[in-house]
């Protein structure tokens, strides 16, 4: 059964909507910068993507939204986007419309500033908000709330694979018949001083590069040193492709299959065999070859073991039944998104297929010798005209959840 894409939105640091992203990849144009070494906290200078602050949010009153998390924020906006997008034909029935919503940490901002007040400054008050605004279900509560999304609603807390997740599981609910069109998407945002810390006493994250900031993260690369935090929302609206024609509505691409499984091996260190294994699913769940995708989104995160461990898992899969699959990940130019990388990523690989335009994966060669046989491309490639417009997004999470996405994209 394909599942139809009918609506997408985003806020992220390559821009605050999906053409703007899109414009920025195309370019070539990276978004990491450096946040300022803060030596109070212990904090060396860091590679982040940091999402816009002005936010539009059409139709809601500035006082409404006021005090609520970033992370809340960036989801109203993206979800505002992808329904626009998918109501362009006609309404949606939002009143019975499900909704599924990825957030690994919640609403750390709103908990950073109690903290702050508390600790720091003495103060015997915090928000009496801070509570249900810093839950990981907030965002998915303020995007049902402010946009009257009354279905069904779930909160997917799963790190890095959360927003991929929340697909499959849309995916799932209008294959079995219980909604017709479902809202999925997820949001993060970490850039507070004690999360921040905490990545970097993790080793995971880079360090800015003095001269260059925006060459910091440099996935696949010989040079690789760690992710760049992103921050943002990515949205995606949903549909049984019956009923989106009956609408009139216009079909961007359809999810086609999708694989997911579990490590059961270690919290933060990759499997290779259980990555590939997502993978070789969501192939068969599509019923398609190796050879029929012709992009690759790698969920590429720059570390030393999780770019080790997923270009072998790509290489066990492709290597020999398609060694030319261009590879791209792009989370060179806009950060590691965590909760809504998955979502992030799907759109970029949806949009990337549509226009036969692939992003490139700045800052990546030489790459790792281990990984030299990896198709990993530097700068935009195109695709070649009458070509497969298949591709496959990996989205890898500490706790050993993989998810493995087949799209394939509509004319555009």
């Amino acid at each position: 059964m394909r599942i139809a894409i009918t609506g997408l939105g985003t806020v992220c640091p390559s821009g605050a909507d999906v053409p703007a992203v899109m414009a920025a990849l195309w370019a070539n144009r990276s978004s990491i910068q450096a946040l300022a070494a803060t030596p109070e906290y212990g904090l060396s200078s860091m590679a982040c993507g940091v999402a816009p602050d002005d936010v539009a949010l059409p139709g809601i009153a500035p006082h409404l939204v006021r005090g609520i998390d970033r992370c809340s924020l960036f989801s109203i906006a993206s979800a505002q986007q992808a329904l626009a997008q998918a109501e362009g034909a006609g309404a949606l029935a939002r009143g019975a419309m499900p909704l599924v919503w990825g957030c690994s940490m919640g609403g750390l901002g709103t908990l950073d500033e109690a903290y702050q007040d508390l600790i720091t400054h003495a103060k015997r008050r915090v928000r009496p908000t801070t509570v249900p605004y810093a839950m990981p279900s907030a965002p998915a509560f303020h995007v049902a709330h402010h946009l009257g999304v009354r279905g069904p609603s779930t909160s997917l807390t799963v790190a890095c694979a959360s927003s991929a997740l929340a697909i499959v599981q849309g995916c799932r609910l209008i294959a079995s018949g219980e909604a017709a069109a479902v809202l999925v998407g997820g949001a993060e945002s970490m850039m507070r001083p004690a999360t921040r810390r905490a990545w970097q006493m993790s080793q995971a994250v880079c360090e800015a590069e003095a001269e260059h900031p925006e060459q910091s993260c440099r996935p696949f690369s010989q040079q690789r040193h760690g992710f760049a935090m992103g921050e943002g929302a990515a949205c995606l609206v949903l549909e049984a492709d019956d009923s989106a024609r009956a609408r009139g509505a216009e079909v961007l691409g359809w999810v086609r299959g999708w694989g997911h499984t579990t490590d059961a091996a270690h919290i933060s260190q990759p499997d290779t065999a259980a990555q590939a294994e997502a993978m070789r699913r969501s192939l068969e769940h599509a019923g398609v070859a190796a050879r029929d995708i012709a992009y690759l989104n790698a969920h590429g995160t720059a570390t030393v073991a999780g770019d080790l461990s997923e270009g072998r898992a790509i290489l066990d899969v492709f290597g020999h039944a398609h060694p030319g699959l261009p590879v791209s990940s792009t989370k060179a130019h806009h950060g590691h998104l965590i909760g809504a990388a998955g979502a992030l990523e799907a759109i970029v690989t949806l949009e990337a297929l549509r226009a036969g335009q692939l992003p490139g994966n700045p800052h990546s060669h030489p790459l790792a010798p281990e990984l030299s046989e990896l198709n990993v491309f530097d700068a935009p490639l195109a695709l070649p005209r009458g070509g497969a417009r298949l591709g496959m997004t990996n989205s890898f999470a500490f706790g050993g959840v993989n998810v493995a996405l087949v799209l394939e994209a509509a004319s555009s």
